[in-house]
């Protein structure tokens, strides 16, 4: 019985010892497996980030693939609409040129009729003699006088044969002009049309990238983002514009009001709609709250915006976010704000007058239809337009 107990005892000592042996050797395996899959999951996570970071790289493409397209589509607009200007500017000279050039066709005809009448008199006189016509007279006086009259009649042939030339060598010039200005007016046809078929494409590819952005959340918040953005970028662009002194009131001698004064009496910027208010709103498709800091004015393309009171132009340009874009001072720390427009008639450091045709309405840096974003600031930061404009 001892001897059993012993060799039991002994057996289990031998048990615990390959037990712990055996421990011992399986602990580095599994820290060795520990760190393999502390490694997976970091690789696991980097992955992840790398993909998060490859999706907003590409949503942020897509939204500067946008801002340049926009840049692009204006860029072509202004080529279109010189090229227009000037082939206008060519109809005209060639309707000019063509009523000249019928007047002095018309003219010629007249003088060479009137010539070829001479050239038959002159003949006949040859025949007569010249002598005998003079000698045919009753008197001295009756001579001289017709003498006269004959150097006359002979110097005003002169006179009508040197304009019939004048005019045949000035109706030349004048058809070879007008076929220089027609040869033109096709070459600028011919670009115009090849702009207008660059535009719809651009068009239509905006149309596409927009109606992307407006179904699919991700591109939306990087909308909204790239927005905030610009926005921010305009409270340092505002924030940056010189300093008024204090009292500083430079229309009071020009109008009997301030500008804080016409408070409900500023006239609406454009003939249009209120369509988005300032202030917080919310996306009613992906509920993503945003602010706005101004009032969206929905309109026709063309129409015109008015400055709603008196200033100086502090910018009028090109802004990402809001495309063509014209600031007004108004005196006391005001300035509103029109951008999305199409043409602007303002540049930096043009005066302004209330209700002065500045600039006309368009799509330009929007994300919309047509329409006019308009701001009302103070201080540079952003008020309720609403009150302000007289909507009767």
């Amino acid at each position: 019985m001892v001897f059993f107990q012993k060799h039991v005892s002994r057996y289990r000592n031998l048990s615990l010892r390959h037990a712990v042996n055996r421990m011992k050797l399986c602990i580095p395996v599994l820290m060795v497996i520990f760190l393999l899959a502390i490694c997976v999951r970091a690789q696991d996570i980097q992955n992840s980030q790398k993909k998060i970071l490859s999706i907003n790289k590409k949503e942020a493409s897509v939204i500067s693939e946008l801002e340049n397209l926009s840049i692009s589509l204006d860029n072509a607009r202004r080529k279109s609409a010189l090229i227009k200007k000037d082939i206008l500017q060519l109809r005209q000279q060639i309707k000019q040129n063509s009523n000249r050039s019928l007047a002095l066709s018309k003219q010629i005809r007249r003088n060479e009729k009137h010539a070829y009448q001479r050239i038959v008199a002159l003949y006949k006189l040859n025949q007569i003699g010249k002598l005998n016509i003079l000698a045919s007279t009753d008197s001295l006086y009756a001579f001289f006088q017709r003498k006269r009259a004959l150097e006359t009649i002979l110097h005003q042939d002169e006179q009508i044969l040197e304009a019939l030339q004048k005019n045949q060598s000035e109706l030349f010039q004048l058809r070879q002009n007008l076929h220089d200005q027609k040869e033109k007016k096709d070459a600028l046809e011919t670009r115009l049309n090849v702009q207008i078929v660059n535009m719809t494409r651009k068009r239509e590819k905006r149309a596409r990238l927009l109606n992307e952005i407006r179904n699919k959340k991700s591109l939306t918040l990087a909308a909204l983002e790239s927005m905030k953005q610009s926005a921010q970028a305009l409270d340092t662009t505002i924030s940056g514009f010189k300093k008024e002194d204090p009292g500083h009131h430079p229309y009071a001698g020009t109008s009997p009001h301030t500008f804080s004064e016409l408070k409900g009496l500023l006239i609406m910027p454009v003939k249009g709609k209120i369509v988005e208010f300032f202030g917080p709103y919310t996306n009613a498709r992906f509920k993503i709250v945003n602010f706005r800091s101004g009032i969206n004015i929905q309109a026709e393309r063309g129409e015109p915006i008015y400055a709603v009171y008196k200033g100086t132009t502090l910018y009028a340009s090109w802004f990402k976010g809001y495309g063509n874009m014209i600031i007004i001072d108004h005196g006391n720390h005001y300035y509103t704000l029109y951008a999305h427009a199409e043409e602007l008639f303002k540049k930096k450091g043009d005066p302004v007058e209330a209700g002065e045709v500045i600039a006309t309405v368009g799509d330009t840096g929007s994300m919309a239809n047509p329409g006019l974003h308009f701001e009302v600031r103070h201080h540079g930061q952003p008020i309720d337009p609403t009150p302000w404009i007289n909507q009767g």
